[in-house]
């Protein structure tokens, strides 16, 4: 089953980096924040998440990660990001009896309030645009260590009008010992219509794995390849500090390229995760060149052991 299911990520892989390279349609995806760090570890290990997805918020980055959540799981995300943007994720894990596990979740992005002009250029009062997702997913075990996942989402984009649709997320992770890949194709579905035009969906492939070989330690690194611009890379780690009673203290730091061609310093991020028993607390930062730096939080809680 293991040898297989390589067989078959190495052909998604392939698959994923045709479908990256051949598009030219740089810049014209509808709903950018689908696109966004949904949680403060994913965000301080440069976004390289998808070979080992796990807790709610699994459900956004590889639904396949669901599978993890062996108790009730909640987790809820705030971002900071330039200007009065703001960012809001929730996400929810319900493990089921029969092995599955449920996930439900919300992304919230509000841009803050701006100026609206008529097409004289005369003032006609503000806008306050905002975009939002929905997502239910389910995660199960396909064998010993190979899980695999989906996600439905509902998305809704409100400029001076709404528009709304819907998408899918699919997702494969295997597990070894020290090991972990995964494979995740983010989006896929109709695009936005505003009026009579519509917008294309940031759709993705994912492909990324995950090492700790040495204790401690934990390294990840993620190949993405979006419909709507250029290939880019992701690669993050995490150190596990001495346990000192019931607290444990992360130290994340990560740097990505999908930015690359910006200016001023670009695609790094740090931050650390405080835990203690069922409860953990995460922080992180990410450099976005001449627009500044952005500052993630997440609360994550989990019912029992």
């Amino acid at each position: 089953m293991k040898k297989t299911l390589r067989i078959i990520l190495t052909l998604l892989l392939c698959a994923a980096a045709r479908q990256g390279y051949c598009a030219n349609t740089s810049g014209t995806g509808a709903v950018p924040f689908l696109k966004l760090p949904v949680e403060a570890r994913g965000a301080g290990m440069g976004e390289a998440v998808a070979g080992a997805a796990s807790g709610p918020m699994a459900l956004f980055q590889n639904p396949a990660g669901l599978v993890s959540n062996k108790t009730v799981a909640f987790s809820f995300s705030h971002s900071l990001l330039v200007e009065d943007i703001s960012y809001d994720v929730l996400g929810l894990a319900l493990p089921l009896k029969s092995g599955g596990v449920i996930g439900v979740g919300a992304q919230y992005l509000q841009y803050g309030s701006m100026k609206s002009l008529d097409n004289t250029g005369a003032p006609a009062g503000t806008l306050s645009p905002k975009d939002s997702a929905f997502a239910a997913g389910y995660g199960l075990s396909l064998g010993e260590d190979v899980m695999a996942g989906a996600t439905a989402k509902y998305i809704s984009s409100k400029i001076s009008g709404l528009a709304a649709t819907s998408a899918l997320d699919f997702g494969l992770l295997m597990y070894d010992e020290s090991f972990s890949m995964g494979f995740t194709a983010q989006n896929m579905g109709k695009g936005l219509k505003f009026n009579k035009e519509e917008s294309p969906l940031p759709v993705n492939l994912r492909f990324g794995v995950n090492v700790h070989y040495v204790e401690n330690w934990n390294f990840a690194a993620d190949f993405n390849f979006p419909k709507d611009g250029t290939a880019w890379a992701a690669a993050g780690a995490e150190y596990a500090f001495a346990r000192k009673g019931a607290w444990k203290l992360i130290g994340r730091a990560g740097y990505n390229t999908s930015a690359a061609d910006t200016k001023g310093v670009n695609g790094l991020s740090a931050g650390f995760g405080l835990a203690l028993n069922s409860l953990s607390c995460d922080y992180a930062f990410r450099t976005m060149g001449l627009l500044g730096t952005t500052h993630h939080l997440g609360l994550t809680y989990r019912l029992g052991k």
